[in-house]
Order: C-alpha cells, then sequence, then structure tokens
C-alpha cells in the first residue's frame, strides 16, 4: 500500500467521522447532516468513496436513532445514498468538478435521487407515511448539498495540492 493510499484512506476515515457527527445534528427522526460529508468525499475522493461514505454514513445517523424506520427501510435508504453519492461523484469526476454546468448538475440529480426517487422506492413499505418526509428530506438534501459543495470550493481554493492528491489517483 503507497503513501498516497494511505492518505486516502485516512482522509476518508475521517469523513466518515464526520459523518457519524453530522447524524447528530437532527432535522427529525433519522433526517440529519449526516449526508454532506459523504457529498463532499464524493467530490474530493471519487464516486467509491463516495459510496462507501453514503450508505455507512446512513446506517450511523440511523443506528444513533435507534433505527426508527425498522433496520430493512434503513438498508434500502442506506443503498439509495450509496448509488447517489456513486452518480454525484460520477458527474464531478476530473476536470468536471469546479465546472458550473457539471456543479448544478450534480446537485439537482443528487437531491433528485435522494429525496423524490427515495420515497417513490420507499411508498410500497411506509406507504402515505412519505409525504411526512418530502420536506423535511428535501430541506435536509439541500443544505448536506450546499454545505458540501461549500466545503469543497473552499478546500480546493485554499488547500488544492490536497484534493488533487486524491483525486489523480483515481485517474480522473
Amino acid at each position: 500500500m503507497n503513501n498516497t493510499r494511505i492518505k486516502k484512506l485516512t482522509f476518508t476515515a475521517i469523513i466518515l467521522a464526520l459523518c457519524i457527527i453530522g447524524a447528530n445534528i437532527k432535522l427529525m427522526g433519522s433526517v440529519a447532516l449526516d449526508s454532506f460529508p459523504a457529498f463532499f468525499g464524493a467530490v474530493a475522493l471519487g464516486p467509491v468513496a463516495g459510496a462507501f461514505l453514503g450508505l455507512f454514513g446512513h446506517l450511523f445517523s440511523a443506528m444513533l436513532s435507534g433505527f426508527p424506520l425498522t433496520l430493512p427501510v434503513h438498508l434500502i435508504i442506506g443503498f439509495c445514498m450509496m448509488i447517489t453519492m456513486a452518480v454525484y461523484g460520477f458527474i464531478r469526476r476530473g476536470g468536471r468538478s469546479m465546472k458550473w454546468q457539471y456543479i448544478i448538475l450534480s446537485d439537482v440529480v443528487g437531491y433528485i435521487l435522494n429525496v423524490p426517487l427515495e420515497l417513490v422506492l420507499l411508498y410500497p413499505i411506509l406507504k402515505q407515511t412519505v409525504y411526512v418526509y418530502f420536506v423535511p428530506l428535501t430541506i435536509a438534501s439541500i443544505v448536506n448539498i450546499i454545505i458540501a459543495e461549500v466545503v469543497y470550493i473552499l478546500l480546493k481554493s485554499r488547500f488544492p495540492r490536497i484534493i488533487n492528491l486524491f483525486r489523480s489517483e483515481e485517474g480522473n
């Protein structure tokens, strides 16, 4: 394992810790600020790391709430988060990470996958309860995405060498 991989693994662990901290900032039930580190990780570290962070970030958040929607539902949500972060990170690969059209596209796609599509997938299990979650999930998703974008843009402009180190390893 080379030095860059160790640094990337360490950075991923730090971002996962931020997911756990964000999981303690609840908006409603298990809806929390746990996904902004995953959105950030998807852009900074790539789609695979983002997918890992999305899945485990949500599962830790749900666990801290006592799995209010049951474990199977939270596993479905976790896998949806995993797919969301992978797609979000894929859209922003390489030189596209700071281009406005890709920032807006990834934010819109991230929101659509994270809220409306996820609620449609959960409707057969949760029935009309999904309507109650639409507004808090929308607010949390938008806040998480905005925080992730601000943090990424600030870090990219202030510490470009660190971000580029992780991005270059995945061949971007």
